[in-house]
């Protein structure tokens, strides 16, 4: 005899057994998550051993040590401040270019050895400056200083430090009177 399964009626309603289940996974997730976020916490907070920690210094220690000062000397440094006169006016109202009565000279180094002096001098000949040697006499002994220029403008300074700064020759300006 043929049945039907697809009507089949049960005499009990079907109780949900799977809301407590569920209800218990979760919580036991949320307990291992906050379990594995604090063992990372302990992980990253380690305390120092006192052997490391004896050897740095404490914040206190660094503060006493470290006081800056700011010294704001802008104030007195800007009107004593020389700005190149480019043009004047004659008595007539002309303009006249004013000629600068300075040059610029550019120290690359200074030996106490006279063969130093004349290697480094060689070198800038080769790369097209024009260099000299100068003694100078000190306490400390007999100096010879190799100087490159003169140059008549900022500008000519400028490409000529460059240019030495390139081949890896640390310079000094220097401003000096014709």
């Amino acid at each position: 005899m043929p049945q039907d399964f697809a009507k089949k009626k049960s005499a009990q309603p079907a109780q949900d057994t799977n809301r407590g289940s569920n209800l218990t996974w979760f919580l036991m997730g949320l307990a291992i998550g906050v379990f594995v976020s604090f063992l990372f916490y302990l992980w990253q907070f380690v305390p120092e051993d006192q052997a490391v920690a004896a050897d740095k210094p404490t914040s206190d220690v660094i503060a006493d040590k470290q006081v800056l000062e700011i010294d704001y000397d802008f104030y007195g440094m800007f009107p004593n401040a020389e700005v190149p006169i480019v043009e004047e006016y004659d008595q007539s109202g002309k303009k006249v270019i004013a000629e600068p009565n300075y040059a610029y000279l550019l120290q690359a180094g200074s030996f106490k050895a006279r063969e130093d002096a004349d290697r480094l001098r060689a070198k800038l000949i080769l790369q097209g400056y024009e260099a000299v040697i100068k003694q100078v006499e000190q306490a400390s002994g007999t100096w010879h200083r190799v100087i490159v220029g003169p140059y008549g403008s900022e500008l000519e300074l400028t490409r000529a430090r460059n240019g030495l700064a390139e081949a890896n020759i640390e310079t000094i300006k220097l401003r000096v009177k014709r």
